[in-house]
């Protein structure tokens, strides 16, 4: 059993549903077994985003508007992002692009787990709403995952799912973490090489190697082998624009953050891993990271990318 845990049963309620050929309408479950009380007091993973009320108790809401927050443990640590809208625009979709990321001190998710109790965020577990013509989060979504199996997950396309309040203690929890002690990390600018490699049915694969030589000259090596028992090789250089763009993709996107992340609950059909080889000796290998915000994932495909097919 992963550090997810085994999923209980659900048991739906169907609370609205849409006719057969209606244009529009809202679908509506409740999971009956979802626990409106967490027993755990070890958090795995914090993941939730939400629009928040333009009004809270009358009065005009001026300072945060959706929030975007994540953390899951990395190594010994909690790697966090969050993306915190202090703008109204009507229509803008909440997106986890353009936030901020940081490696902290693993005691952040005792921190995170008294504040879900404290805001009651079980309250709405097992709730999932979807207003068909939307956007998938334009309202929001929570997803929290305790070591015990326990889990909160509940969603609305139309509404926020988080109070005003609730956005801004979240809101403040982060970034107490981003403003405190943070994991001093490997420049890209460090690195000697990085090797790609992905694992295929029937023995294929491909593998990739990226090096970068002291005289400043990169060049990418692959052996890839498919169905047949051939193995294709080939070397060729890399520009200097595209070894900025990886190094780039590496230090914004904080890759070298994700050693040690938990394994996704759903397994990608292919095995795939990425290594880091730095100029000292260290080596950092990582995995594509489903667990992690959509924003930050496409960092490891890019490489990809840029590794396997366009070379």
């Amino acid at each position: 059993m992963g550090i997810f845990g085994n999923r209980k049963k659900e048991r739906i309620k169907v609370l609205k549903k849409t006719k057969p050929g209606m244009c529009g309408g809202t679908d509506a479950t409740q999971d009956l077994n979802a626990p409106k009380v967490i027993k755990s007091g070890e958090m795995v993973l914090f993941d939730v985003c939400s629009r928040l009320p333009y009004m809270s108790d009358g009065v005009k809401n001026e300072s945060l508007f959706d929030i975007y927050a994540f953390a899951a443990p990395a190594g010994g640590y909690a790697f966090v992002y969050e993306k915190a809208r202090t703008e109204y625009v009507r229509r803008e979709e909440t997106s986890a692009e353009g936030g901020r990321w940081a490696l902290v001190p693993g005691v952040f998710f005792e921190k995170l787990t008294s504040l879900v109790a404290e805001l009651n965020l079980a309250a709405k577990n097992g709730f999932h709403s979807t207003t068909h013509g939307l956007p998938e989060n334009f309202g929001g979504s929570v997803r929290i995952r305790y070591a015990s199996g326990e889990r909160i997950d509940y969603s609305d396309n139309q509404s926020p799912v988080l109070r005003l309040e609730a956005g801004m203690r979240i809101h403040e929890a982060f970034t107490e973490a981003f403003e405190g002690e943070t994991v001093e990390l490997p420049r890209a600018d460090e690195i000697a090489k990085i090797v790609f490699c992905e694992k295929r049915e029937k023995g294929g694969f491909t593998e990739a190697t990226l090096t970068f030589s002291g005289d400043g000259t990169v060049m990418n090596s692959k052996r890839s082998k498919y169905e047949s028992p051939d193995i294709y090789a080939s070397e060729k250089p890399v520009d200097a624009e595209t070894a900025a763009k990886i190094r780039s993709l590496i230090d914004t996107n904080g890759l070298f953050a994700w050693q040690g992340l938990p394994a996704p609950e759903y397994k990608f059909s292919r095995e795939k891993s990425m290594k880091f080889v730095l100029k000292d000796g260290r080596e950092i290998e990582i995995g594509p990271g489903d667990v992690l915000p959509n924003a930050l994932r496409h960092a490891f495909f890019d490489i990809e990318l840029e590794m396997t097919t366009k070379h």
